[in-house]
């Protein structure tokens, strides 16, 4: 699937049973030149991150040859000289994400970053329900994801400052008490 004619759209969701700071994911990668090989590998979702990232490892696994050089910055250096891939992703789903420019570095327990390069085609979410993680891509953004527009957290009423009916309501809402949550109590 070409994602920048595609008339349709993927997702990919994955859940963690606990609370988790990473958020993993098994991809194929392949040579977007010569897409004759696809190696599997772990993936990790980085906002932090401008560009994706893929390790020697899958460059040599891949054989894959660089397009260009390009410099990357890395919170212990600045202006790193690195080689630049063609490559394709695909999502556990076989969603194909094509000709992502990955640029060549070192990571630790995984072989490739997914960075804003890729979460910018679409949406990405993160919760944590429950003790569990959850986080969610698709792609092409299709609507706003507004957590505060679209809640229906009930407001927490302190009965000692009771809320005059004509004042505006404490949920944020914009309406008058009387006309929002009082109608709720």
């Amino acid at each position: 699937m070409n994602n920048k004619s595609s008339n349709y759209g993927l997702s990919y969701t994955a859940r963690c049973d606990t609370i988790s700071r990473i958020l993993p994911t098994r991809v194929g990668i392949e040579s977007a030149i010569n897409p004759n090989l696809v190696t599997e590998v772990t993936a990790i979702w980085d906002t932090g991150a401008s560009k994706s990232l893929i390790t020697s490892k899958v460059v040599n696994n891949l054989k894959l040859k660089a397009i260009s050089i390009q410099s990357m910055s890395t919170p212990s250096d600045k202006n790193v000289p690195t080689n630049v891939y063609l490559i394709n992703i695909y999502l556990p789903n076989r969603a194909k994400i094509i000709e992502i420019q990955a640029l060549e570095g070192t990571l630790n327990g995984c072989d490739m970053l997914i960075g804003m390069d890729i979460i910018n085609l679409g949406d990405f979410a993160v919760t944590n329900y429950n003790g569990q993680t959850m986080f969610s891509f698709r792609m092409p953004s299709m609507t706003p994801i507004d957590f505060t527009k679209h809640s229906h957290i009930e407001p927490k009423i302190n009965e000692t400052n009771k809320v005059g009916r004509n004042y505006l309501c404490p949920c944020g809402s914009g309406k008058k008490y009387k006309h929002c949550c009082i109608n709720k109590v």
